[in-house]
């Protein structure tokens, strides 16, 4: 069951790669966020058809993109580590903004990691392409307001929660946070390449 599984992700990513190759073209200079697989497969294969440069935020607080970048310039591809603070500065330079999900809800907004979001309100101030790359497995029946909607299994550890002993975690740091659909250009999926709002129709036929 494993082995099937693991066979079904790396298609997945493939397709996700080629439906999203026309958008990564030369010259290009993209800001991604923290570590993501299927981001670092559809990277690897824009590489063999165009050259590009990659900020790759270092992704507090446990630097996960530290590990991006290295992945990324293991297989040639040109990359920059940039501290999460300095976003705003070199959105400046960037023609688009690639990010993973650890889900897509049913607005079409995402929760990924923490400091998704200042990214792309960062993006849109500057007029820049906000592009997500995720497989359908990811596409959740859920649907927050906002941030604070999010349930606190989400946003933190099980440890932290079990630790907490059910005071408040406010003093916690979550992990992740929610990013409208408003704020995304395009979702690049298995599926096709998605508005946000066509992703609650996908979902109703993944779930039918």
């Amino acid at each position: 069951r494993g082995e099937v599984f693991l066979e079904r992700t790396l298609s997945s990513r493939q397709r996700i790669a080629e439906y999203s190759q026309e958008f990564i073209v030369d010259g290009s200079i993209i800001l991604t966020h923290s570590y993501s697989r299927v981001v670092l497969a559809l990277l690897a294969y824009a590489s063999k058809f165009s050259r590009f440069k990659v900020y790759v935020t270092e992704s507090e607080p446990d630097k996960s993109g530290l590990q991006m970048r290295e992945e990324l310039e293991a297989i040639g591809i040109p990359s920059i580590c940039i501290l999460d603070a300095s976003v705003a500065y070199i959105m400046e330079k960037v023609t688009l903004v690639l990010m993973g999900a650890e889900a897509v809800v049913e607005s079409g907004g995402i929760i990924n990691k923490i400091g998704t979001f200042n990214i792309a309100i960062a993006a849109h101030e500057m007029n820049k392409p906000f592009y997500v790359a995720s497989e359908s497995f990811k596409f959740v029946r859920y649907y927050p307001l906002n941030n604070c909607d999010l349930p606190d299994h989400f946003k933190y550890k099980a440890s932290t929660i079990a630790r907490s002993n059910g005071k408040n975690l406010e003093s916690e740091h979550p992990l992740v946070d929610y990013t409208p659909p408003a704020y995304i250009t395009l979702l690049f999926t298995d599926i096709g390449t998605l508005t946000p709002s066509a992703v609650s129709d996908e979902l109703i036929k993944l779930y039918i």
